[in-house]
């Protein structure tokens, strides 16, 4: 891919995760083990693919929440909740987003999803114990 599609990646990025979250990704330097891959990641999946128009970046997040919680992909998912005030994904939209997949990949994938859901909005890291 090109330098252009990595710089469309990385402004992609930071205003989806956020500019601390793609820094922790890039920290280490280029020479970094992983280095290579999280350019991979910036150019393709947010360059080509969050880049591409079409869907909003709202909407696209709700896809990309459904999805990684429909995988249990509970780590990239807890990023992807605490990035949802970046593109306006509201409560309302992640419940009904957790609905669908409790429908369609099943209640215990759901289930857990919510709980990391709770967690992050009451303040706490995923998976973590708020404290109250």
């Amino acid at each position: 891919m090109s330098q252009e599609m990595f710089e469309r990646g990385l402004e992609k990025r930071r205003a989806v995760m956020g500019a601390e979250f793609v820094e922790r990704a890039f920290a280490g330097g280029e020479d970094a083990f992983g280095a290579d891959f999280q350019r991979f990641l910036t150019e393709y999946a947010w360059g080509a693919v969050w880049g591409r128009g079409g869907l909003t970046d709202r909407e696209r997040h709700m896809v990309t929440i459904g999805i990684l919680a429909a995988l249990g992909r509970e780590k990239e998912l807890a990023g992807h909740l605490r990035a949802t005030a970046n593109t306006g994904v509201s409560e309302r939209d992640l419940s009904d987003v957790l609905h669908q997949v409790a429908v369609y990949a099943g209640v215990p994938a759901a289930l857990s999803a919510v709980k990391a859901a709770q967690d992050i909005l009451k303040g706490a890291p995923a998976g973590e114990q708020p404290k109250e």
